[in-house]
């Protein structure tokens, strides 16, 4: 996110201040639209986790995976997938 100095702060205060909201720059329209902290779509890793079965149990065969060393390096898997076994 850029950050703004007071004087450009203070044009888009007023800008946004307005009923409309959109301005023009250098012959280019523009509209100011605010951005919710967190919209309702927006959901946290735990949250679709905890909703989502087959994503909590894939990720567990991971850790679970991982932890057994039953992994590949991103180099291994390509050259897997080269020679046709995966």
């Amino acid at each position: 996110m850029k950050k703004v100095d007071a004087q450009a702060a203070k044009v888009l205060e007023e800008i946004v201040q307005d009923k409309d909201q959109s301005f023009e720059l250098n012959g280019q329209k523009y509209k100011i639209v605010a951005i919710d902290n967190k919209d309702d779509s927006e959901t946290t890793v735990a949250e679709d986790v905890e909703k989502d079965e087959e994503l909590k149990r894939k990720l567990l065969q991971a850790k679970k995976d991982i932890r057994e060393g039953n992994s590949y390096t991103s180099e291994e898997m390509r050259e897997l997938i080269r020679s046709g076994q995966v």
